[in-house]
């Protein structure tokens, strides 16, 4: 699906978050079009997941606008941003793993089913129906995850890479228009990222925009076709892989120093 760059899913507009004297983030901007893969990256600290924190109500923003499909949502609670389609994952693996594959999923549509409870009960056509609706999501999930034939195992038996994605498809499960990927390369091989790469390309082909925070270079310059460089809470480039590699500022924001050549 080709994204529609005029009207983009989220929209943020000088953003800026200030704790006592500290600047977090300072005048940030960021665009996601529907389907797009959107990078972000900088050195630590830089205030990379002070956004994402933003972005899912985690925080509210000192100034600046965040719109989501037009509508602001800057310092709605995170519960409410959840239901109005924004999924993230974290930098550590946040599964229930006293649970199967497939508990994890299901646990995904606990809010939509906790009133449907007496409906299932009692046979209810409109509870069976969402049940059954859950349970063939579930099938999809796994599927497009690559763990069917893992459904029925406790989810901390996976291995590193399967978590990950399971975690991914977890917030697939709330059918958000927006996912926010942080470090989700973290701790794997290489195979396992490459096969994360083609998943989360395949993820945004479906037409979700995906936002992502990541501090491998070479996947995230493989998958993004446009990142966002932050340092000490600003901007600093913004651009095409390429771009973004070659861009002075950003050499010198990673290596401390600045260099004549790229980011590997």
């Amino acid at each position: 699906m080709t994204p529609n760059i005029s009207t983009p899913l989220l929209q943020a507009e000088k953003l800026t978050v200030r704790f006592g004297g500290l600047v977090a983030l300072n005048g940030f901007n960021l665009s996601v079009p529907k389907g797009g893969l959107i990078g972000l990256i900088g050195p630590n600290g830089a205030g990379k997941t002070t956004v994402f924190n933003l972005m899912t109500g985690v925080y509210k923003p000192t100034a600046g606008t965040v719109l989501f499909e037009g509508e602001s949502i800057g310092g709605r609670p995170a519960h409410a941003i959840a239901r109005r389609g924004i999924a993230r994952t974290f930098q550590n693996i946040r599964l229930f793993s006293g649970l199967t594959v497939r508990e994890n999923l299901l646990a995904a549509t606990a809010y939509a089913r906790r009133h449907e409870t007496f409906g299932t009960i009692l046979g209810w056509p409109a509870s069976l129906a969402r049940m059954r609706a859950n349970e063939k999501k579930v099938e999809e999930m796994l599927s497009l995850v690559g763990l069917s034939a893992h459904a029925d195992a406790e989810a901390s038996s996976l291995p590193y890479g399967s978590q990950r994605k399971l975690e991914i498809a977890r917030a697939l499960m709330t059918d958000p228009s927006l996912l926010l990927l942080d470090e989700p390369a973290a701790g794997m091989n290489p195979t396992e990222k490459e096969a994360l790469r083609k998943l989360v390309a395949q993820i945004a082909a479906r037409g979700l925009g995906v936002l992502v925070i990541e501090h491998d270079m070479r996947f995230v310059m493989n998958l993004c076709t446009t990142i966002t460089v932050l340092d000490h809470g600003e901007v600093i480039c913004v651009g095409d892989p390429k771009t973004v590699q070659n861009d002075k500022a950003v050499i010198e924001a990673y290596l401390g120093v600045e260099e004549s050549h790229g980011l590997a």
